[in-house]
């Protein structure tokens, strides 16, 4: 079983549960860790609120100490805003986070007026239509890179989730800098062939449910059922039976012993 939750959302953003109604769920659950992880500032729909943000500190530290049977990490669910691989982060949020995902999402504020019609627009259209060409695929698949090799990216939350990417070449990317593949509870958006051919890289995956409310929190029958279908061994996921060291978290460690 999966021993930590590390992709939800709460009231802040997409959710509909309160992140202590999450806490206490994930608790019933016999998790040892769960993480908050609510959309990144510059999505369109459902963004934290940068006035909220100080608020979801408070109230994370004040759970922690409310349940201290369990781990709880404040993250965010950033969001890939542009062709060159840049985050809707400042320096400064990386310093408080303690988990950290990235991923693209269509209705988000670009990084400038390029990005609009270099990344966002030929997304949207290749993914309505279903047909991403090869050229496009490579930039979406420099931009991952790009944002995997310039920020410490604990998670790559739903590869291939509306945009398209060379799967085998990301995973690579993901396995050198240390950030974990996820096999997202709610959707897995890749092929059993590149499934496979991110298997025989040395990347690890994670599993989590990507919950929206109290009831999926925890569910991860789907990346179960992928990964025994594809055959990629449990050893290889960083939370079953075990808990995750993040990457972020071994550069905070590796700076304060220095």
């Amino acid at each position: 079983m999966i021993w930590g939750d590390y992709h939800t959302h709460s009231v802040f953003s997409h959710g509909k549960a309160t992140i202590e109604q999450m806490v206490i769920r994930a608790v019933k659950l016999g998790l040892k860790e769960i993480a908050i992880t609510d959309h990144g500032f510059r999505h369109f729909a459902y963004n934290v609120r940068r006035i909220d943000w100080p608020l979801i500190n408070k109230e994370v530290a004040f759970l922690r100490k409310k349940y201290p049977q369990i781990n709880i990490y404040l993250g965010l669910e950033t969001n890939i805003n542009s062709f060159r691989g840049g985050l809707d982060i400042k320096p400064y949020d990386s310093k408080v986070l303690d988990v950290t995902l990235a991923a693209y999402h269509k209705l988000v504020l670009p990084a400038n007026v390029s990005d609009i019609f270099k990344f966002f627009i030929p997304n949207s259209w290749a993914s309505m239509r279903n047909k991403f060409s090869p050229k496009l695929i490579t930039r979406n698949t420099d931009a991952y890179i790009k944002s995997i090799e310039n920020y410490d990216i604990d998670v790559l939350a739903h590869p291939n989730y509306g945009i398209k990417v060379d799967i085998g070449e990301v995973a690579k990317a993901c396995a050198h800098f240390g950030t974990f593949f996820e096999l997202n509870g709610r959707r897995i958006k890749m092929s059993d062939e590149e499934l496979e051919i991110a298997g025989k890289t040395d990347v690890t995956f994670i599993f989590n449910s990507d919950a929206h409310d109290v009831e999926r929190l925890g569910n991860v029958d789907l990346s179960i059922e992928t990964v025994k279908r594809i055959g990629i061994p449990f050893e290889r996921v960083a939370n079953w039976d075990k808990l995750p060291n993040f990457r972020s978290r071994i550069k905070k460690d590796t700076a304060i012993e220095i």
